[in-house]
């Protein structure tokens, strides 16, 4: 009896806590980064809202050998939105309002969880809501997601003083541990994580390389060098399985230019596909070439896949978000 007594008390006391202010205690969220649930009936999506929906969500990332989209997408009716589906970690509804909005919910049924709605009195507004919120529609889910991954990630990373690269440099990265560190110099770092698909055992990797190099010119002059100094760099760091190859930016693809902010200074990110000089390897990478005028120099922290046969997408993810942790004294 006692024991039953002390049971409803904790009961109580675990209500109570979890309901105090009016809030409950929300169960974790579920599904994997670049996944997205679009809650719509079939008819909305088989339409005209749904096919410029598509447009947006399921565009080509940028920058990979085969296309793949922006996100995997499961689409259900709202009739059927309910029970653990609800505890989706990125839900994207399209739904009918007699006032035409595109609305952003956080942590509404887990946590973390964003919950983005458009919503309009016909066909012609919420196509018009896609249209001019097109960048803002991957943008939210890939940022939430990147936070994700980076807490993740950042869980298990190399301490700062364990790398020379990061302490001769003056900078950090959170390279999870389970990267193993091939190379670390003054000048240059290089990580690579080794690893299987489903089960497959398949022959890929995951590279981080860092390294810097003086700024000399201005850095809006910058551009016009950044496959040069890749190819630099490649081959005096990142030698092929074969005597006389290196790393290279492949010729006959060429690279996407944007301008970001990393390390909350200007920088130049680079979208390509790099190959090894004679011989048969290539993968995507992603590059980010950083204005540290401070120092007088430019940091660069890269992320170079290799996934022969598979699918790159989520693996390019994982390195994006790395390369967002970066910090520069």
């Amino acid at each position: 009896m006692k024991n039953l007594i002390l049971f409803i008390a904790i009961l109580l006391s675990l209500i109570s806590c979890n309901q105090k202010g009016g809030k409950k205690l929300l169960p974790g969220s579920v599904g994997r980064y670049n996944e997205l649930m679009v809650i719509a009936n079939h008819k909305v999506w088989e339409g005209k809202i749904g096919k410029e929906l598509k447009k947006v969500i399921a565009s080509d990332v940028i920058g990979l050998p085969q296309p793949e989209p922006q996100f995997s997408i499961t689409q259900i009716p709202h009739r059927g939105f309910d029970g653990f589906l609800k505890h989706n970690r990125n839900i994207l509804s399209v739904e009918k309002s007699d006032v035409a909005s595109f609305d952003i919910d956080y942590n509404v049924f887990s946590k973390p969880q964003i919950y983005a709605h458009l919503k309009g009195p016909d066909q012609q507004s919420i196509i018009k809501l896609i249209q001019e919120n097109s960048d803002k529609l991957i943008t939210i889910f890939k940022e939430h997601d990147l936070d994700m991954v980076q807490k993740r990630l950042g869980k298990k990373s190399y301490k700062k003083t364990s790398i020379e690269f990061f302490n001769k440099q003056r900078i950090s990265l959170k390279v999870p541990t389970d990267y193993n560190k091939i190379s670390d110099t003054f000048d240059f770092v290089w990580f690579r994580k080794r690893f299987e698909h489903y089960g497959m055992n398949v022959n890929g990797s995951l590279n981080i390389i860092a390294y810097t190099i003086p700024l000399e010119v201005p850095f809006s002059q910058v551009k016009d060098s950044i496959i040069s100094i890749r190819n630099t760099i490649g081959k005096k760091y990142l030698p092929g399985g074969k005597e006389g190859t290196y790393l290279i930016t492949e010729a006959a693809y060429t690279p996407h230019f944007f301008d970001a902010v990393l390390a909350k200074k200007n920088a130049y990110k680079v979208n390509g596909k790099w190959e090894v000089y004679k011989d048969f390897e290539a993968g995507p990478f992603v590059a980010y070439f950083v204005n540290d005028s401070t120092n007088k120099r430019i940091v660069v922290v890269e992320a170079l896949v290799y996934a022969p046969a598979i699918k790159k997408r989520d693996f390019m993810f994982e390195a994006e978000a790395i390369i967002r942790s970066l910090q520069i004294e």
